[in-house]
Parts: C-alpha cells; structure tokens; sequence
C-alpha cells in the first residue's frame, strides 16, 4: 500500500491476524537497505491505512468467508474428519473451482 506521502508499505500478516509492517519505498523512490527489488500487484479492494485497525476490520465480507471456508477444511483434516486425499480435493475445489 502507499501512504499520501508516497511512502511503500507491506504488511505481512501472520495466522493470528496481526504481523508487521515494513517500509518497503521512500517517498523520494529509493528503497531502504536490504530491499533490492520491488514488484507491485493490483488488489481487488483498497485499504485506507489506519495503524490502529486490525487485519480482519479490513477485509472485505466474501474474502473473509472464503478464508473461513479454508480453514474450516484444513480443522477438518486436523481433527480427522477428512482424510489427506479428501481434503486436497476438498482444497483444490474450494479455491479453483474444480469439478468433482
């Protein structure tokens, strides 16, 4: 994400939700030490930064159910419930729309 001041920033969430922030770009263009290159992607929403809010306050509604989607079939073969085979396919299905 950029910053109105055209600093780059980063956020690197972890499974709990939280995780860091790292400056990734200067506002002058430059890059600090131990970043040498630097590849920007499209999302499909914005976010306006608040350094208060939390991950999950900024996350659209279809792709937090699709996450909880996710890590309801990853419980289930933890728990036993879906064996390796049944939670691939399950997998696999759920996030690129396989055929049964």
């Amino acid at each position: 994400m950029q910053l109105d001041d055209g600093t780059g920033l980063c956020h690197v969430p972890n499974s709990c939700g939280a995780g860091e922030s790292f400056v990734v770009s200067y506002p002058d263009g430059t890059m600090p030490e131990g970043i040498s290159d630097l590849e920007l992607f499209e999302v499909p929403f914005s976010v306006d930064y608040d350094p208060f809010a939390k991950l999950g306050d900024s996350i659209p509604p279809e792709i937090s159910e699709r996450m909880a989607q996710t890590k309801l079939i990853l419980e289930e073969y933890e728990a036993g419930t879906l064996d390796e085979r049944e939670a691939g396919e399950a997998l696999f299905n759920h996030l690129l729309g396989g055929g049964a």
